[in-house]
């Protein structure tokens, strides 16, 4: 700094501000209060651990990634479109199936993803033997100047995770690496299942759509991630309201009732991988 001519005030100045910034940002407090909550908690300082848990949650609450949880819609290729449940376990994201297929059956969990805060990892980043995360950090994909203007954004983050497959009538499960990709501020997301070369984009179903695909593909003994049995195909409407509406109180205010929009298509808002869509196209 002062080779270059700076002074050592101006070059504190510039620390300050450079501080202030990352205070500003959510992901920096959120990683920063996480690590200094554990490390108090190891010293035994509680009150201390506990005011950093709280920092710690309000920080999470900006974060895209951290607000997925409740009902998504996505195309699972030829089985057709499918429910499933997002719910988190501290910095692990699990989406359930509930509605399934012969591969994945309905209650099992669809895919996970790792959202531990990391630092940003360095190009000659070797994984420790007792390493927490064995994989560097992922650089979030960068959109076109026209697919910014679609989605709002010019950055989507990315995340390890690890995507279930199965062949027919669940022989053979495994889990295999994995890439969640939050779209905007968490109005869409995508899972890619890597060695598969596969990939699914989830929107928010509507209500209308959330009861209709409850009645269809529901089971009496799925629990979906939220702990209340999913009601089957001959229960009361009344049943499959109360449940429907335990799910939604997870599900972002954001969705838009696309009956009321005089949309016929329930999915128009979901990709479809047609290349000549003009709407809903995600590059």
């Amino acid at each position: 700094g002062r080779e270059a001519g700076i002074s050592s005030e101006a070059e504190q100045a510039v620390k300050a501000l450079l501080r202030r910034k990352q205070a500003k940002d959510p992901e920096y407090v959120y990683r920063i209060t996480s690590g200094a909550a554990r490390a108090a908690e190891r010293l035994g300082g509680e009150e201390e651990a506990r005011r950093f848990r709280e920092e710690s949650a309000r920080a999470r609450r900006f974060l895209p990634q951290f607000n997925l949880e409740g009902l998504w819609v996505g195309k699972y290729g030829s089985h057709g479109f499918e429910m499933i449940n997002v719910t988190y376990t501290g910095d692990k994201l699990i989406a359930y199936k509930v509605t399934g297929d012969q591969n994945i059956p309905r209650g099992e969990i669809t895919f996970t993803a790792d959202l531990t805060p990391q630092h940003p990892t360095p190009t000659s980043f070797k994984p420790s033997s007792d390493s927490n995360h064995q994989h560097p950090k992922l650089d979030p994909i960068i959109l076109s100047e026209s697919s910014s203007k679609k989605w709002g954004t010019k950055r989507l983050p990315r995340f390890h995770g690890r995507g279930h497959a199965a062949e027919p009538n669940f022989q053979n499960p495994r889990f295999m690496e994995g890439q969640l990709v939050v779209i905007g501020e968490g109005d869409y997301f995508s899972f890619a299942w890597i060695p598969l070369e596969h990939q699914i984009f989830f929107g928010r179903p509507s209500p209308e759509l959330t009861l209709k695909m409850l009645r269809e593909g529901g089971g009496a003994t799925l629990t979906a991630g939220i702990g209340s049995p999913v009601p089957g195909a001959d229960a009361e409407v009344r049943e499959c309201v109360e449940y429907a509406g335990r799910c939604l109180e997870v599900t972002s205010d954001v969705i838009l009732d696309e009956m009321v929009e005089g949309r016929v298509d329930p999915f128009s808002c979901i990709w479809h991988g047609n290349e000549d869509l003009d709407q809903c196209y995600f590059e």
